[in-house]
């Protein structure tokens, strides 16, 4: 299968996948391997064109659905240029696009996030599909289906640990707690994504089990189609100082400079700051700087 590419839904697999949105994509023999629903996928662009390999029958608007190829890139970017610090930030950086993952997954993902580095993230989330996920090989490649919640809440804690999360056993209790809450409905991603911005980060919230601010606001961006939500987390507020720092108090950016972990007050301001600043597509700005900060920093 192939997709056409053009300034609509121009894309760059290295950055989309390489920089932290998403944990369990891999690149072999310039080919990026992971999944979609329970299919492995081999992708790679080349002459304007998405190629996709599967093993098993994809439908191509999946495909296109996981890219968000049904947003308008051309009008985001335009609106976003109007800013000048971004503008210079996003002329060197093209194809960066935001996914809409599943939200189970996404969820899970950034629950395991919390205070880890991307290898580690990457480690957990392995071990999680390994351990519990069904096995699917095909090409000489091997992958794993996502665990469902349903298998997830019905696992022993004992099996869970084998996972070795950072927070250990608190953390896999943590995950089949909320496994249970999305099998009983009291958490509907259906109906989540249906809600307003601060509805929906209400309600994701309210969940407990590790789903605090920046958790919330990553799985409605990245899988809830919030795309004015403005994740912070230690690059994006050092990104933010550097770049405005005449908005904030000296307090505030003495405290960043010191790594200090910000208050939900102090979240709270930045993440404002930041859809206030701009708009409605303020989630694709803030994947455009989180790339660029980590990038100056020498992170990715």
């Amino acid at each position: 299968m192939k997709i056409k590419l053009d300034d609509l839904n121009c894309l760059d697999l290295d950055l989309t996948f390489s920089c932290g949105q998403v944990f369990r994509w891999r690149k072999f023999d310039n080919f990026w391997i992971g999944m979609i629903d329970d299919v492995l996928l081999k992708l790679r662009v080349e002459n304007n064109y998405l190629n996709v390999q599967s093993s098993k029958p994809i439908h191509k608007s999946r495909v296109k659905e996981f890219f968000r190829f049904d947003d308008r890139f051309d009008i985001i970017m335009k609106q976003l240029n109007r800013n000048k610090e971004f503008k210079e930030i996003s002329s060197s950086i093209k194809g960066l696009r935001l996914l809409r993952q599943d939200p189970w997954e996404c969820l899970i993902s950034y629950i395991c996030s919390r205070n880890c580095k991307i290898v580690m993230i990457n480690r957990m989330l392995f071990d999680l599909s390994k351990n519990l996920g069904e096995k699917v090989s095909w090409d000489n490649y091997t992958d794993y289906c996502f665990p469902s919640p349903e298998i997830i809440s019905k696992s022993k804690l004992k099996e869970l640990s084998r996972c070795r999360f950072r927070f250990g056993k608190i953390q896999a209790n943590e995950i089949r707690e909320i496994a249970k809450i999305v099998c009983s409905k009291e958490l509907d991603f259906d109906k989540v994504k249906k809600m307003s911005y601060p509805e929906a980060k209400v309600k994701l919230m309210s969940i407990g089990h590790g789903i605090g601010n920046k958790v919330a606001d990553c799985v409605l961006l990245f899988s809830l189609d919030k795309l004015e939500s403005f994740p912070v987390d230690v690059w994006i507020a050092r990104a933010l100082i550097e770049l405005y720092g005449q908005q904030f108090n000296s307090k505030l950016i003495n405290k960043i400079k010191r790594k200090q972990n910000l208050t939900p007050k102090e979240y709270t301001l930045l993440s404002d700051f930041g859809r206030q600043h701009f708009g409605k597509y303020a989630g694709y700005a803030q994947e455009y700087i989180y790339h660029w900060k980590r990038l100056r920093n020498g992170a990715c």
